[in-house]
């Protein structure tokens, strides 16, 4: 399957996911409103699915980072391919007019320009480009494949969510029946920022023509983006950039009675450790979550603490993190995969170093336009180009009772 042909299905889902989504408004009925949100979350699903073909298609072949096809990498539309090539050009000799002006030339043929193009607000980076180094940051920020990704068009989009605090009753045949109380429908809404980095290479490495520009490019600034967009998804303050999971702090108490975005967590019972009786405290984290977030559930931690999980035993000697026998799939702990992420908090005094749960239901990364690239002319280093790239993202807790953190805590 063709590149754009991907491109055009998840468009598509997303943009029948976002009709639905309006049509979830306050005074619906519990039955219809949960429908809804049902066909939203089916809908969002499939929009990942195709997001994450997209990204392993393009990530898949290292020798052809840049295809245009699943199947036959490596081919592109003539607007795509222009636009490619002007940007490598320009990678090359950021400062040549000739350049720049070819590279405004392929974005307008191509319709990628706006006002923002230009010296001041950089060049569009070519969707051929910008997807490998989007499965570059995946890999860099492994949140990107837990939490749900959404592309949006305006920076005050918001996401209903049912509390499921409707009421119901019971009556008899010919009883009289009494008004129960609808459903809550609360307003999640991300807050955006401009993620950036600075990309730097010697002039000489530029300039060599033996040196696969592109594929340096996208390996340095998918790396750096990574690493920015997973510090924010975990501890990101609001102001100016994405809102973290950790933002507001995790409580101890029940589903429904926690300050709104706030997690619960599990205390290890151990002041500044996850205490001694690290098996007990992982099934405890597990069957406090409600069945249907621990269906879909994914444990998350940094190197630091797997290599402590990794030692913990059952009562018969058996370790509670256990390999798959099938090659390719991931190591189960609990029956559950285990992602690594290197931002997670350390094992230590108040710290939350292990998260369970869904983590799609649990948060939402909003996207908002395409990478740009600039060459930074205010920051000189001799012998050294600098390339300024950005992307705005917002971010927030969708649903705080779709994951548990554990915490070091004697309560």
């Amino acid at each position: 399957m063709k590149i754009e042909q991907i491109q055009k299905q998840h468009t598509a889902k997303l943009t029948e996911a976002r009709a639905v989504c309006r049509k979830i408004k306050p005074g619906l009925p519990e039955k219809e409103a949960r429908a809804l949100e049902d066909q939203f979350d089916k809908l969002m699903d499939e929009a990942d699915e195709l997001r994450d073909q997209l990204l392993d298609a393009q990530s898949a072949d290292p020798r052809r980072p840049f295809g245009g096809d699943v199947t036959q990498r490596g081919v592109a539309d003539a607007g795509e391919e222009r636009h490619t090539k002007a940007f490598t050009s320009w990678l090359r000799a950021p400062q040549d007019q000739h350049t720049r002006q070819a590279l405004l030339n392929a974005e307008s043929e191509t319709r990628a320009a706006s006002g923002l193009t230009g010296a001041a607000g950089g060049f569009v980076v070519p969707e051929i480009i910008q997807t490998p180094i989007l499965a570059r940051a995946r890999d860099e920020n492994p949140f990107r494949s837990l939490v749900r990704v959404v592309n949006v068009e305006s920076g005050d989009v918001k996401f209903p969510l049912s509390e499921s605090d409707a009421t119901n009753g019971w009556v008899g045949e010919t009883g009289t029946r009494t008004a129960t109380t609808e459903p809550t429908l609360a307003s999640k809404t991300p807050t955006f920022g401009t993620s950036y980095a600075y990309v730097s290479a010697s002039e000489e490495l530029v300039a060599d023509g033996l040196i696969d520009i592109a594929q340096w490019f996208t390996e340095e600034a998918g790396r750096a983006l990574g690493d920015a967009e997973m510090t924010a998804i975990i501890s990101g303050n609001g102001t100016d950039k994405p809102t973290g999971l950790l933002n507001t702090a995790p409580e101890s108490g029940a589903d429904g009675s926690r300050t709104a975005d706030a997690f619960k967590y599990i205390a290890s019972g151990a002041a500044n450790d996850l205490g001694s009786t690290i098996g007990d405290l992982l099934t405890d984290t597990y069957y406090d979550l409600k069945a249907s977030y621990r269906a879909r559930g994914t444990w998350c931690m940094n190197s630091a603490t797997a290599s402590v999980i990794r030692q913990v035993k059952d009562q018969n000697d058996r370790p509670l993190w256990g390999d798959s026998l099938a090659e390719g799939q991931p190591a189960m702990l609990l029956g559950h995969p285990v992602v690594i992420a290197e931002g997670m908090p350390d094992i230590g005094t108040d710290e939350h170093p292990i998260a369970f749960g869904d983590w799609s239901r649990a948060y939402i990364l909003a996207m908002r336009g395409g990478l740009r690239a600039t060459v930074d002319d205010n920051i000189s280093t001799p012998g050294l180009v600098k390339f300024y790239i950005r992307e705005r993202l917002g971010g927030c807790v969708y649903d705080e009772n779709a994951l548990r953190f554990i915490k070091c805590a004697a309560s």
